[in-house]
């Protein structure tokens, strides 16, 4: 085989690679995880809809929709990975919230965990304790066994405040 003939084997070989290559590899953006994940201890929610505090003191739903906001069994930890946004904490209120700037609500502090470059695990220990998530409900005015209630994980960068709702299923 002379060099010529050589040559256009090897190209035609790293060709079909690259095509195979291009073919195999997910793209971009099937390998981008969401930025802000909830886990249960049986699933990865992602938190798609945020709400932002008004200036007559209620929050609106800013993005996505109230279809958007995912009711669980149970909190394990919230993966934040949006770049420049930090966790400071798990709001705690009734649907009340949505309407009046009186509504009672309580501030569940967390703890974080840096785990990438602008990835952080955030976990709010009263969270996992079905007894403690009662005795918040009924401090923020929902009667026992009512589902109105709502948590926010709460992501702040610079002078913005972003509310990540869902809620958390009332045990039957």
């Amino acid at each position: 085989m002379d060099s010529r003939s050589r040559r256009r084997s090897i190209s035609a070989i790293a060709a079909a690679a690259a095509a195979i290559i291009v073919i195999a590899a997910p793209s971009a953006r099937a390998q981008q995880a969401p930025p802000i994940v909830l886990y249960t201890s049986t699933e990865q929610i992602p938190l798609k809809a945020y709400a932002e505090l008004m200036k007559t003191g209620v929050l609106k739903v800013t993005s996505g929709s109230t279809r958007d906001i995912p009711t669980v069994a149970d909190v394990s930890y919230f993966r934040c990975g949006l770049t420049g946004w930090e966790p400071k904490g798990v709001l705690v209120a009734s649907e009340e919230l949505f309407s009046s700037d009186t509504a009672e609500r309580r501030l569940l502090p967390i703890v974080t965990k840096p785990v990438g470059v602008s990835t952080v695990l955030a976990r709010a220990v009263d969270l996992e304790n079905p007894a403690k998530i009662e005795s918040l409900r009924r401090a923020v005015g929902v009667p026992e066994g009512g589902d109105k209630s709502y948590f926010f994980l709460i992501l702040s960068s610079g002078g913005m405040t972003r509310y990540y709702p869902f809620r958390i299923a009332t045990p039957k």
